[in-house]
């Protein structure tokens, strides 16, 4: 199995035949099983940053940490980085916990780095939630990545997410929280909230449930302050954030397994359909580009997804090469 074929897998970017070709490799042989999972926390701890919060294509993260290019600059602010580059990572202590289901494809795994940071990641199909070492709870929707230290021994408690969670913080007026995201940051003494920050999206959301937060954004110095039933939507092409009142409940229905969507464009929609059921579409029709769904999905199965789809819209779909085909009556 090339290099290039797990890394591809890895970071989420395999298709469901490649996925399942990646699984059947692993079980084959314990040699795959480590050389996986060492490939794997070598790129986790590539593109983890605690402190800098630039976008960063994984990838070139990957391959910079392979070839040791690492930018004595910027090490200086990052100290966590430094360390597992340069000391931990040779230690690196890997536990995978990997779970089967019907279609061969892995749904949940945990990933424990050295002594300081933990990372813990959800595949396609499957959330975790996880206690903080300051009692903070934290629900990891499908497909996200959340990295934290072990213990928060500084004045301020500090984590990164990928993808999508909803928050419950502890508070600690001496010790503020702050969630870190592609652009943008979120600061925090003790509330609920969720971030929705998927690479893929053209957006990213933060909804307030209750309390306050700050929604920090890269380069500009005045935070946006949210109140509950407020979001605050960052559009990454226009570099910009608006608000807008919400029903914050129906923002974190999908912790109860429910998809709601609000005259919410297609391709966005397709993209939450992915995470949750595992399985790649491909829209068809242009047409279909323009559409925007409302509706609910209340812990349906895909079929039953898709026969709603049907019958509430003009959109036909079909299975072709493990994915589901969209296109327009």
């Amino acid at each position: 199995m090339q290099e290039n074929e797990l890394l591809k897998y890895i970071s989420g970017e395999s298709n469901d035949e490649e996925r399942s070709a990646v699984i059947e490799w692993i079980r084959q042989d314990p040699e795959h099983q480590k050389r996986y999972s060492t490939l794997k926390a070598k790129y986790v701890a590539s593109t983890l940053d605690f402190v800098d919060t630039d976008s960063q294509d994984v990838q070139k993260a990957y391959t910079n940490f392979s070839s040791k290019k690492i930018d004595k600059r910027k090490t200086i602010y990052k100290p966590v980085v430094a360390v597992i580059a340069a000391v931990i990572l040779p230690l690196i202590i890997w536990q995978s916990y990997i779970y089967i289901n019907n279609d061969n494809l892995i749904v949940s795994t945990q990933e424990f780095i050295a002594d300081n940071v933990i990372s813990i990641v959800t595949e396609h199909g499957n959330q975790k939630t996880v206690v903080l070492p300051d009692g903070s709870m934290v629900t990891l929707n499908a497909g996200s990545s959340l990295n934290y230290p072990k213990e928060f021994t500084d004045n301020i408690r500090q984590v990164n997410l990928k993808g999508e969670a909803f928050f419950d913080v502890k508070k600690d007026t001496n010790k503020p929280f702050i969630v870190h995201t592609e652009h943008l940051k979120v600061r925090v003494l003790g509330t609920s909230f969720n971030v929705k920050s998927y690479a893929k999206d053209k957006n990213i959301e933060t909804t307030l449930v209750t309390g306050k937060v700050e929604v920090i954004q890269d380069r500009v110095k005045t935070p946006i302050v949210l109140v509950p039933s407020q979001r605050a939507i960052f559009n990454k092409e226009k570099n910009g954030i608006k608000v807008d009142r919400v029903d914050s409940e129906k923002i974190v229905a999908w912790k109860k397994g429910k998809l709601i969507f609000d005259k919410t464009p297609l391709q966005q929609v397709v993209l939450d359909l992915k995470r949750k059921y595992n399985v790649d579409f491909v829209i068809e029709s242009d047409s279909l580009l323009n559409y925007k769904y409302t509706g609910e999905f209340d812990n349906l199965d895909l079929d039953e997804v898709l026969k709603f789809l049907k019958l509430s819209s003009s959109i036909q779909y079909k299975y072709e090469n493990n994915k589901v085909m969209l296109n327009s009556e």
